[in-house]
């Protein structure tokens, strides 16, 4: 397959490309500074310049693919974003005009707590919402502009993050939270996106990923 990966320097989207790689895909690595990309174990992406925050500047990059992942991510958590509606509106408009058939992009499990045990609903609320809840409303107005498009797009959500290699057997629910979700390694999220890029079953659902 052709892949964009948009958001290729941070470090999920570091092991997407890896992992694209891989398996075999003919990868695009994405960024607004492709010099800051780094060398990838299974062998070099092509590579091009785009900003999400620039109209129009992610079609040339996007034409032509078959699926593109965006692995944006902001490190404002108190300030207001629009990055991610933004971001989430020129993936679309993109897609529109280049063909690509999916397009895989990352939420928060924050969003939606309810199946947690009373306890964490509350560290949930009053810690977790009050670091991120500017990002987590951005996040929110994501997934209402790709709900409202005619996109083929996977949603997964995910709860914090942290490094160390991928779960053997990750907790996976569709449209619906995990009752347990307390931590995923970008390698356990990075692992599932390659697997399941192109996956029908995934199209227009959020997908909730969490570490076993």
């Amino acid at each position: 397959m052709r892949i964009a990966v948009v958001g290729a320097t941070g470090r999920t989207g570091r092991l997407v490309v890896d992992l694209a790689l891989a398996a075999g895909h003919t990868v695009t690595a994405v960024a607004r500074d492709p010099a800051r990309l780094p060398e990838y174990a299974h062998g070099t992406p092509l590579t091009a310049r785009a900003d999400v925050g620039r109209p129009g500047s992610l079609r040339g990059p996007l034409s032509d693919q078959d699926a593109v992942v965006a692995t944006l991510g902001t490190t404002g958590r108190r300030t207001a974003t629009t990055l991610f509606s933004d971001g989430a509106r020129e993936l679309t408009a993109a897609l529109r005009d280049g063909g690509a058939r999916h397009l895989v992009t990352m939420s928060s499990a924050g969003l939606d707590t309810s199946r947690l045990p009373r306890a964490q609903r509350v560290v949930a609320r009053l810690v977790v919402d009050r670091l991120y809840r500017e990002v987590h409303h951005d996040l929110a107005r994501m997934e209402a502009v790709l709900a409202g498009s005619d996109a083929a797009w996977t949603v997964v959500r995910v709860p914090m993050l942290k490094d160390g290699p991928p779960s053997p057997g990750p907790q996976v629910s569709y449209d619906r939270p995990l009752p347990r979700a307390g931590t995923a390694t970008r390698a356990t999220v990075a692992h599932w996106i390659v697997d399941h890029l192109g996956d029908p079953t995934t199209f227009r659902r959020l997908v909730h990923l969490a570490d076993d």
